[in-house]
C-alpha cells in the first residue's frame, strides 16, 4: 500500500530503526497504549480480543517471542502485552516470518488500529526479503506476493481495490467492501491460498475472492524456493497485531 500523508504524528514519530525491540527497549517519548483506551473484545468472538488457537493452527507470534521474525526497510514492532505493535519510520517496513508456509494454507489473524486513518498490510506468498537496495521491501513483496490491504481511508482516488481486505490494486477481484470495526477494536482477517484463489473474510464477512493469473507472482510455496508471510510497518500509521495463526490445506 502507497499512500501520500504525513509520517510524522505523535508519539510515534521518532522511531526510525529497522529491527525489533521488546517493551523494555523502546525509543524515548514512544507509549505503547498511551491514553488510548483500547477495547478489550469478547473472548472467541470474531472481533474481540481474547486469544484464539484453534485445532490444526499453527501459532507464528505466540505474544512473548519473535525469534522467528525478521524486519527490513523503516521502521519497527515492539511487543505489548500479547501484540506486535508497530512503531513506524521514514519509509514503509516489512516485518516478516522466517518460518516458510505450506503451499496453501488459511492465515488467520487479529489487528487493530489507534485511529481511523492508520493503515498498514498483510503480504503473503513473497520470497524471502533481502535487506537495503531497491525497491523497498514492502514495495517488493507486494510486487512478487500479494498485500491484503488494511486501510479504511485509502490513496487519493481510491477504489474498492486500494481498501481494507482487498488484494491491493488488483483490478480482477471480485470484491464486496466490509467495513472495518472502528479504530481501538481488534478485527479479525482470514486469508486464504489455495492453488492461485485467494479469499478474504474481514470480522467473517467475505470482502474478495481473487483469481490470479501472472505466473511470476505469488507462487506456492516450495523446500527449495520458500514463500513467506509478513506485516507492514507503514509511515506515520500504528496498527497492532496478535493471534497470528496458520493452517496447512
Amino acid at each position: 500500500m502507497r499512500r501520500t500523508r504525513d509520517p510524522s504524528t505523535p508519539a510515534v514519530a521518532a522511531a526510525s530503526r529497522a529491527e525489533v525491540k521488546d517493551v523494555d527497549c523502546q525509543p524515548t517519548g514512544f507509549a505503547p497504549e498511551g491514553a488510548l483506551p483500547l477495547a478489550s473484545g469478547r473472548a472467541g468472538v470474531l472481533g474481540g480480543g481474547g486469544r484464539v488457537i484453534e485445532d490444526g493452527f499453527t501459532a507464528l507470534f505466540d505474544g512473548r517471542s519473535i525469534a522467528d521474525w525478521e524486519m527490513v526497510g523503516s521502521g519497527h514492532f515492539v511487543v505489548v502485552d500479547g501484540r506486535l505493535e508497530s512503531v513506524p519510520g521514514d519509509d514503509a517496513g516489512l516485518f516478516w516470518c522466517t518460518v516458510p508456509t505450506p503451499p496453501d494454507f488459511v492465515l488467520r489473524l487479529r489487528w487493530l488500529r489507534w485511529r481511523h486513518e492508520d493503515a498498514s498490510g498483510v503480504f503473503v506468498r513473497f520470497p524471502r526479503p533481502l535487506s537495503g537496495g531497491a525497491p523497498n521491501p514492502s514495495v517488493l513483496a507486494g510486487r512478487r506476493g500479494f498485500e491484503v490491504q488494511i486501510d479504511e481511508v485509502g490513496i487519493p482516488g481510491a477504489t474498492a481495490i486500494h481498501r481494507t481486505g482487498a488484494i491491493f490494486n488488483e483490478p480482477s477481484q471480485a470484491i464486496t467492501p466490509q467495513t472495518a470495526l472502528p479504530a481501538a477494536e481488534w478485527n479479525d482477517f482470514e486469508v486464504t491460498a489455495q492453488g492461485q484463489r485467494y479469499g478474504v473474510l474481514l470480522n467473517g464477512r467475505r470482502v474478495t475472492v481473487f483469481v490470479n493469473a501472472d505466473p511470476d507472482r505469488g507462487r506456492a510455496s516450495r523446500p527449495d524456493v520458500p514463500t513467506f508471510v509478513g506485516l507492514q510497518v507503514y509511515p506515520g500509521a500504528r496498527v497492532a497485531f496478535r493471534d497470528i495463526r496458520i493452517k496447512a490445506l
